[in-house]
């Protein structure tokens, strides 16, 4: 499938899928027989998850670590990373709840006031 077509399927704009290919996020695609970059679906659900990652604060230096394991098909890379990262994002979910419980005890004393 074309750029365009993987941009309006992952959300991503032409010009990010095309930086990451640059920094080794995916792999260069084949191109097809007019020249122009030929994408598989599994490189929409790498995009997919470059995406899930980033957004959720993994580094582009992790991230480049996951997909260079997941396309070469290492499982217990790929898992020691998620895992990692899913530590991480419990950390950052009891920062926010505490965050939350913070504000909503401020709210409260200002509407009490």
């Amino acid at each position: 499938m074309k750029i365009g077509i993987v941009s309006e399927q992952t959300g991503l704009g032409i010009h990010t899928i095309r930086y990451y290919e640059k920094q080794g996020l995916i792999k260069m695609p084949e191109k097809d027989d007019s020249g122009h970059r030929a994408y598989v679906p599994r490189d929409v659900e790498i995009l997919n998850w470059i995406s899930c990652m980033k957004s959720s604060g993994m580094s582009l230096n992790k991230i480049k670590q996951y997909t260079k394991a997941f396309y070469a098909d290492d499982s217990a890379t790929c898992t020691i990373l998620l895992e990692e990262h899913l530590q991480h994002l419990f950390s950052q979910k009891e920062r926010t709840d505490h965050y939350i419980d913070v504000t909503k005890n401020k709210i409260i004393k200002f509407k009490s006031a």
